[in-house]
């Protein structure tokens, strides 16, 4: 025991005392934290406008809108909130010799309304079934995709279009009713982001870790030296595999950190609160990533083992981790495996049970399977 203990300070002392290590240990917590806050404040921009701003439009049969709106109006079911979506829009007045298609391609003008004449009245009478031989009210909407106000607007002005055209036309009005509340829709959006992530940064950091106190001990001749000390060879892979946990889950914990702080900000729009889990949770998380770090860090060592020098190493380290995403890629659907055989089988079961736990649809028979599992692997490994 005392051996070992030696080697794990050994471990320790190399790491904690090298600055350089120890930033590559924090830093990809902080870096996936300002990473993920600024892609989801870029995509929050993205396709969004100022909410002091107001859409520019210029309708060519006015008296024909306020029909439309007129219309939502005197219906209960679309008044509510008319009067809001109404103050977006700012209403230009429409002059015959002003190329309004223009000024929308060129970004003046967010969107060119043209109504075909008496369309509120044709469309009340207008019967398709009956073989209507009147001409069909026709309404065009111009815009500019690459505008985000104009998309914007045009999106706003078709929903206004769509109450109308449901109920003068439909024989029926179909109303989704979602039963999911908040917490099983953001449980949702979390597991099917958060496993996938965790699972390679978690590969990542041991295999940054563990090349290079192997294989970089290897290329530098230390190893050498290490293994002509009257230690057991077994003291030694304990010691290595022990420090290199520890260690591999400082960084783990800082990236767990880094994702779950910057989700909110990544899926920008969409209220994600992790108060739905309690601490049973958390403490059920810790301890799939404590044996899934076990045996990334097993898998990476032993690929340094075997290898001559730390790139051969890293060669080897990136085929591990191609497999590895392949494993954690159907996490990204957010369907948790439910027949217990697939806990059977290494870093897949893992995925399956960190997904399982954040979709609070935890199993406790495939938990136990999968630790004793992941701890049989590492024990293997170790041998």
């Amino acid at each position: 025991m005392r051996n070992i203990l030696t080697i794990m300070k050994k471990e320790f002392k190399r790491f904690f005392t090298d600055k350089r290590m120890l930033a590559a240990l924090i830093l990809p917590g902080i870096m996936i934290f300002v990473l993920y806050s600024i892609m989801g404040g870029v995509m929050g921009d993205i396709g969004s406008s100022d909410d002091d701003y107001k859409y520019k439009v210029v309708i060519e049969e006015t008296t024909e809108h306020t029909k439309v709106i007129n219309h939502l109006r005197d219906n209960p079911v679309y008044n509510v909130d008319l009067d809001k979506r109404l103050e977006n829009f700012e209403f230009i007045t429409y002059e015959n010799e002003v190329d309004y298609k223009a000024m929308v391609a060129n970004k003046e003008l967010d969107l060119f309304i043209q109504y075909s004449f008496d369309f509120y009245e044709q469309s009340i009478l207008f019967d398709p079934i009956a073989g209507d031989i009147n001409p069909i009210p026709t309404l065009f909407i111009d815009f500019n995709s690459s505008n985000s106000n104009s998309s914007n607007a045009y999106s706003a002005y078709s929903t206004l279009i769509t109450m109308f055209e449901t109920d003068i036309s439909e024989k029926f009005v179909s109303i989704p009713v979602n039963l999911a509340d908040e917490k099983s829709i953001a449980a949702t959006i979390i597991t099917s982001l958060v496993p996938f992530l965790l699972i390679i940064f978690l590969f990542t950091g041991a295999m940054s870790i563990s090349i290079e106190s192997i294989a970089g001990e290897k290329e530098r001749g230390t190893i050498a030296t290490l293994l002509a000390t009257p230690v057991k060879r077994s003291d030694i892979a304990l010691g290595k595999i022990i420090s290199l946990s520890i260690i591999s889950l400082v960084s783990a914990a800082s990236s767990s950190v880094g994702i779950f702080l910057s989700l909110p900000k990544l899926m920008a729009g969409i209220d994600i609160n992790f108060n739905i889990y309690g601490l049973g949770t958390y403490i059920l998380l810790f301890i799939v990533i404590l044996t899934t770090i076990l045996i990334f860090v097993v898998l990476v060592s032993l690929v340094s083992t075997f290898a001559k020098n730390v790139k051969e190493a890293s060669s080897f380290s990136s085929v591990l981790m191609i497999l590895n995403m392949l494993v954690a890629i159907p996490s990204m659907t957010g369907v948790v495996a439910n027949k217990t055989g697939f806990y059977f089988i290494p870093i897949y079961n893992s995925v399956q049970s960190i997904s399982s736990i954040l979709s609070n649809n935890f199993n406790i028979i495939n938990f136990v399977i999968t630790i004793l599992v992941n701890l049989t692997v590492v024990g293997l490994g170790i041998l």
